[in-house]
């Protein structure tokens, strides 16, 4: 006759709680992975008859018309920002700044003058600025319309 042996209480508890926590702990990865994926930006097409323009302002003065595209975190970057300004005559959103991420500003309308690095440059339609992460930038509008320009903003993730 086969001889069954028994697990004392305390072992079949702890063997009970071990089973549990690891549930629980693979529950939560899961959870936050798949928070992670749905917080990654698709892959879509928005137009300009989607983007809400608003009044855009610093310290409490209003320098023209901002409207964000896309904002969020990409498969290869954080940060990822993507919009369009128009900034009123002789406005400037901002003194000359740095920040992490590197910029791409596309001039479509207007004229004026953008500083990289402490170079001031004179730009108009077709005009491209590109930044590197933590170099001054800034852009003033030099000209008598507004000047419309879309930027894109992003940090990488790291890695190549």
């Amino acid at each position: 006759m086969p001889t069954t042996r028994s697990r004392s209480p305390l072992k079949t508890v702890s063997l009970t709680a071990l089973a549990l926590a690891l549930a629980l702990g693979w529950a939560a990865r899961e959870r936050a992975h798949a928070a992670e994926k749905a917080a990654i930006l698709a892959s879509q097409v928005v137009t300009l008859d989607q983007v809400k323009m608003t009044d855009a302002s610093d310290r409490g003065a209003v320098f023209g018309k901002l409207g964000i595209y896309l904002a969020g975190d990409t498969p290869g970057s954080t940060n990822f920002v993507t919009g369009r300004l128009v900034l009123a005559p002789g406005k400037t959103p901002h003194p000359p700044h740095t920040h992490a991420e590197e910029e791409v500003m596309v001039i479509e309308a207007g004229h004026g003058d953008i500083e990289v690095d402490g170079k001031t440059t004179q730009v108009g339609p077709g005009s491209v600025m590109y930044t590197a992460p933590n170099v001054s930038h800034g852009i003033v509008n030099s000209g008598e319309t507004p000047i419309v320009f879309y930027f894109i903003k992003w940090a990488g993730k790291g890695g190549k």
